[in-house]
């Protein structure tokens, strides 16, 4: 009890003492504190503006642009090394070193592998809302009497038929307004051109910088955009219906074809089912044969998802 006695006692002189310290030397701590906080202001306003390294500069511009600004590139880097150690460990146990090495590097670049799927799927959906977008943003542009802060607020609370791009507009709004430096500007738009990948939203990037940094007039530029985009879609529509033969006879006919080659080998040339099977898999002419017949069937498939699926763009 008296030991209990003893530190509760100590305890009150020593925080008494401490408290009479603060209280006389109250002003040099505050003094001293501000110069602390300045020189880390300081400090943070370099590290801020400072040009970064390539690949954290494209990390971080992907990141923002599929997550927000959930998550940080370094942060990021800091759970990928943990999840290839992790991984690592836990594959040493069943598997040889370079085996396991192999695995949990595969895994920690799985993460990113993700966020490019993610961005790339957000690119092309972005890019055939453009004609709309854009379309949207002059009116706001010219209700607004050439005001761009109102447009683009205006422009990102329209998510009907512009989701993805009203959002990254949303986002660019809120890292420009308020900010006097160009620097950070030209951050904020190239991001929404990152985002979306096209000449157009390229184009809208350099033009909202423009309104932002000098107060440029931008509605001819605008207007000029839109004109491309309508252009541009129906050049897309006349590319669709010129490939559509073609896409019919890779997906259907082609598919038919075979499978009439094998009717007509078991039927008119008198070969068994399974005698036909045998030579198209276990056989190795065959199974050559068979293996190319199958692998340009995929080129072509992919290939006419590429020609008929691309972003939309001028």
């Amino acid at each position: 009890m008296r030991e209990v006695a003893a530190i509760v006692i100590g305890g009150f002189l020593y925080s008494a003492v401490l408290g009479g310290y603060m209280l006389l030397f109250y002003e040099d701590i505050v003094g001293l504190s501000r110069v602390l906080r300045v020189r880390g202001r300081l400090s943070a306003a370099r590290k801020r503006y400072s040009d970064e390294d390539a690949f954290s500069k494209h990390l971080g511009m992907v990141l923002q642009a599929t997550l927000g600004s959930r998550m940080k590139s370094a942060h990021f880097l800091w759970l990928s090394g943990l999840l290839f150690f992790g991984v690592c460990v836990v594959a040493q146990r069943s598997m040889a070193v370079p085996s396991a090495v192999a695995t949990a590097l595969a895994c920690a670049v799985l993460p990113y592998t993700v966020l490019r799927v993610k961005l790339e799927i957000i690119r092309k959906r972005s890019s055939y809302e453009g004609e709309a977008f854009v379309g949207n943003f002059l009116s706001a542009y010219r209700i607004s009497s050439c005001n761009i802060f109102e447009a683009m607020e205006k422009t990102g609370k329209q998510k009907e038929k512009t989701k993805n791009c009203s959002e990254l507009m949303v986002r660019i709004l809120l890292e420009i307004r308020g900010s006097a430096n160009h620097a950070e500007i030209s951050r904020a738009t190239g991001k929404f051109a990152y985002a979306i990948n096209t000449n157009w939203s390229r184009m809208l990037a350099y033009n909202i910088k423009l309104a932002v940094t000098k107060g440029t007039n931008i509605s001819l530029a605008l207007e000029d955009i839109l004109i491309q985009l309508r252009e541009a879609k129906a050049a897309s529509e006349e590319r669709k219906r010129v490939n559509a033969e073609a896409a019919r006879i890779v997906k259907f006919f082609i598919p038919a074809l075979y499978c009439l080659s094998v009717f007509m080998s078991v039927r008119q040339v008198g070969i068994s089912l399974e005698r036909y099977i045998y030579n198209q898999i276990f056989t190795a002419q065959g199974f050559m044969m068979f293996t190319a017949a199958v692998l340009l069937f995929v080129m072509n498939l992919v290939l006419l998802e590429l020609v008929n699926n691309q972003q939309f763009d001028y």
